[in-house]
């Protein structure tokens, strides 16, 4: 059957479509049909993908009726479809409707052919079946053979030789358990258990003159002199005394098991203001 695509400007019959129903192969005659009605219109194929904003190369496979870029949903396909004929002047449904006889029947014939290749056994193939082949009967072999050795092997009792009795003795029995509790073990008082010892705690007393500098032990701001600081672990301490209008002052001190309270004291000297040089200016009388 041959249907006509007529031009929506001036009616005039641009292509014809054959109508191909009995599913063979892809008749050229689809894409070759909106070729030529484009060259007709002297329309470039990239005037067309600058109008529509889709790739060129959609349409110049469609044209050489070769889908198989295109993408599979038949959604897609009809707005690529729609918008080439719109871009080239033909009637929309006239196209989609000849696309869904001739392309879309023809994609569903091929898809439920089935291939007749028959499947060959590549020289790869070949030696991976032979092993499995051979580890499958092995191993049915090794587990058959155990169970039939030892059905076929007669049941032999073991009897197990009772021990001799003196004369005169009767069955043995088992002996009894002393019912008489056990008082516990006391503790040796010779014994001294071991102590641990406690850590040793120390005192630091920090003076300085003039009072009320700033005291730094180890980095750390303990307040202003005096300042007595207690319960410090051994060992060595940097003290640093800071009193505005003063030079610092940096001293150490250690605290010992020998000696667990120390004394730091510091004079704090003051900073002698440079001294301020004055030039006289000569006066000069006007004239």
């Amino acid at each position: 059957m041959v249907r006509s695509v007529y031009d929506r400007s001036n009616g005039a019959p641009l292509v014809e479509l054959v109508d191909h129903s009995d599913g063979t192969a892809l008749p050229p005659t689809y894409g070759a049909s909106l070729r030529a009605a484009r060259l007709r219109r002297n329309i470039t194929l990239d005037a067309i993908a600058a109008h529509t904003k889709i790739n060129r190369s959609f349409f110049q496979d469609l044209e050489k009726n070769d889908l198989s870029k295109w993408p599979a949903s038949q959604f897609y396909r009809e707005n690529y479809l729609r918008a080439y004929a719109e871009a080239i002047g033909l009637d929309p449904r006239e196209v989609i409707d000849g696309f869904r006889r001739e392309v879309a029947t023809t994609e569903a014939s091929k898809a439920a052919v089935p291939s007749s290749r028959p499947r060959r056994l590549t020289p790869v193939t070949i030696p991976i079946i032979l092993a499995v082949t051979f580890v499958v009967f092995y191993s049915l072999a090794r587990w058959v053979r155990p169970a039939s050795d030892m059905a076929d092997a007669p049941a032999v009792a073991v009897e197990q030789p009772a021990e001799a009795l003196p004369a005169g003795a009767g069955p043995a029995t088992a002996p009894k358990a002393d019912p008489s509790p056990k008082e516990p073990a006391t503790p040796d008082p010779n014994v001294i258990a071991p102590v641990e010892p406690t850590p040793m705690k120390g005192e630091l007393v920090v003076t300085s003159t003039p009072p009320g500098a700033t005291v730094l032990v180890n980095g750390i701001n303990r307040g202003r002199t005096p300042v007595q600081m207690q319960s410090l672990p051994a060992g060595s301490y940097t003290v640093r005394f800071l009193l505005s209008g003063h030079h610092s002052v940096t001293q150490r001190a250690t605290i010992s098991p020998q000696r667990p309270s120390a004394q730091v004291s510091a004079e704090l000297a003051p900073v002698e203001a440079a001294p301020v040089e004055v030039t006289p200016v000569p006066l000069v009388d006007g004239p």
